[in-house]
């Protein structure tokens, strides 16, 4: 019975260690896709920090909820979990994708940078954190806790308020009346709610 516990598990670290390693290529490639060309600084104000440092203690926390059985799931719940983590790095990963070398893990633009309004930003503003946010409850109800789901999808959402917040008020400065016109017919991050 032991090997069928380990062997369960293992799918969870494999998703988590593939979710780390893909966020690691995304963000090499971005640098490597802007050329060197020189993002404008001092737009951040730590959200890039704060929503990293977070998603590792999110993670820790939901992680202890679950060893030490705090809010429990049934079993069956944790391939739930894996299907959204899987999920939620396609949107994830597919947005950052047609951003191409607009993407950054920090908040800044390049000085010829355009509003993608085509595919995922078509609907949402931000899909990157939509998925980000869903691999995130995704890793909570792997791990079979609902007090760790829910701790995680609240404090990711109040992380991703913050930075859309620094974000938008960057693209309204850059772009203007474009970017205000992109914000009427779009959502922040879940079509028809918000």
């Amino acid at each position: 019975m032991a090997n069928v516990y380990a062997y369960e598990g293992l799918w969870f670290w494999l998703l988590l260690y593939f979710w780390l390693a893909s966020e690691m290529f995304f963000g090499l490639r971005a640098r490597r896709l802007r050329g060197g060309q020189p993002e404008k600084r001092n737009q951040d104000r730590g959200s890039a920090f704060l929503i990293m440092m977070g998603m590792y203690l999110l993670i820790l926390v939901s992680f202890v909820f679950s060893v030490n059985k705090l809010g429990l799931l049934p079993n069956w719940v944790k391939y739930v979990g894996y299907a959204l983590m899987l999920a939620g790095m396609a949107v994830r990963y597919s947005a950052i994708a047609q951003l191409g070398r607009f993407f950054s893990p920090v908040v800044g633009v390049v000085s010829n940078q355009e509003i993608v309004q085509s595919g995922l930003y078509r609907k949402i503003r931000h899909p990157a954190y939509t998925g980000g946010w869903i691999t995130a409850v995704g890793i909570g109800l792997s791990l079979r806790t609902w007090l760790g789901t829910a701790l995680y999808g609240v404090g990711l959402l109040l992380l991703y308020v913050y930075r859309i917040h620094i974000e938008e008020q960057m693209m309204i400065r850059h772009f203007g009346q474009k970017y205000l016109t992109y914000r009427k017919f779009t959502w922040k991050i879940f079509p028809g709610i918000w």
